[in-house]
């Protein structure tokens, strides 16, 4: 305001008192509705005290908004004074090249710098920062990493250029700018380079994908996950390594899944709330939605699927350490693997999660011969089947 007062006071004689008047009443307008809300504020602090702190954040949220358009018009006024004044005068008050070139140069150095302390405070919330638990993990993290590493310094050094010219070329009194408008040469190699990397990595993203997408193991364990509004269960395919038949018009509050146990290969399947798995053993995760799209997301695996109705997907893993080897690990005796859900799915989608445990084979197989099996015959031969015997489809060779 004093700015504003020293410019008007100086200024006065050329401008148009209608102009001025207009604007001066504008922000008498404007201060008197903060004056308002301040009187309304300072009553609600004498009111009951419930009433009082509903309608307090309401007026703070109110008097911030008034007090930033208050002072963006006041700001605003001011340069649309001054560009008046050098209209009149036919000199320009202010050097805006000068002003936009110094911002560049403030903008590349903050904006480097905000940049910098992100990676440095957030990059360990990242699950890069997760300890890496199945046989694809190293491999995908590689693959992230150097593509991270190849744009980041491209990001780095076309902004660094892009602002230094910004500042070095800005406008200024006797500077004509230079007509340039190509270079096939640069413009060749600016094609060319760029279309080589990014074909290496798009190409070398595609196999890892694949390899990790398709399992071609004859002795990995089928597990169906399935997701609904809010949470996860699993289903094992039991003896056989089969997964029965389902129907979506069976689902149900007792048949959640709608798993026809009749069909055949559907009698010994497990339904469980907890997902455990063999270490070093293949598993090859089915995954079904009963409502909305969801995204099972496995973060100390590298496993992320979309979850869709009606369209089954699937993903291959080999966990490689178990829970109690990663609790010593990391020497967190609390330490749990976990499924998250990575689509948000509705209100509730915060919570839906399910406990994923990695046993020795010994410790699977007598885990899951606790929980019983779609029909009694199902359990029973459940229980008089070893999952790793010399037998078993599961078998390692």
């Amino acid at each position: 305001m004093i700015i504003l007062h020293h410019i008007l006071s100086l200024k006065l004689k050329i401008l148009p008192m209608k102009y001025l008047k207009i604007k001066t009443s504008f922000v008498f307008v404007l201060a008197m509705l903060l004056l308002t809300s301040l009187s309304v504020f300072a009553q609600d602090m004498n009111e009951d005290a419930v009433a009082a702190a509903k309608s307090t954040a309401s007026n703070i949220n109110w008097l911030i908004v008034g007090i930033a358009f208050l002072l963006v018009f006041i700001i605003g006024m001011i340069f649309d004074i001054l560009s008046k004044v050098g209209d009149v005068q036919k000199k320009p008050v202010i050097n805006w090249g000068k002003i936009n070139g110094i911002l560049s140069i403030v903008f590349i150095v903050v904006g480097l710098a905000a940049c910098a302390w992100e990676f440095v405070v957030h990059g360990k919330l990242t699950f890069f920062n997760l300890p890496a638990a199945s046989a694809h993990a190293n491999e995908y993290d590689d693959m992230f990493m150097i593509t991270l590493w190849l744009t980041g310094v491209v990001f780095v050094v076309t902004q660094i250029l892009l602002f230094w010219y910004t500042y070095k070329y800005r406008e200024a009194k006797g500077r004509k700018a230079l007509f340039y408008p190509d270079n096939h040469t640069f413009e060749i190699w600016a094609t060319i380079i760029p279309g080589i990397v990014l074909t290496v990595l798009v190409v070398r993203g595609l196999f890892v994908w694949s390899d990790m997408t398709s399992s071609r193991d004859k002795n990995a364990m089928n597990i169906e996950v399935f997701g609904y509004q809010f949470a996860w269960n699993a289903r094992y395919a039991g003896a056989d390594n089969k997964l029965g038949k389902y129907d979506f018009r069976q689902m149900g509050v007792v048949n959640a899944l709608g798993v026809d146990s009749l069909k055949e290969n559907a009698g010994d399947d497990i339904i469980t709330s907890e997902l455990h798995v063999p270490v070093n053993q293949p598993i090859y995760l089915h995954f079904r939605a009963k409502d909305v799209i969801h995204s099972a997301y496995l973060p100390h695996f590298r496993v992320q699927m979309n979850v869709v109705p009606g369209l089954p997907t699937n993903f291959h893993f080999t966990p490689i350490l178990t829970t109690n080897e990663m609790r010593a690990k990391q020497d967190d005796p609390k330490f749990d693997y976990i499924l998250l859900c990575n689509k948000i799915c509705g209100s509730a989608h915060y919570r839906m999660k399910m406990k994923v445990i990695v046993d020795s084979k010994e410790e699977f197989e007598k885990w899951l011969k606790t929980n019983p099996a779609l029909t009694a015959k199902g359990t029973e031969t459940n229980n008089s089947f070893s999952f790793f015997s010399k037998t078993s489809p599961l078998a390692f060779n």
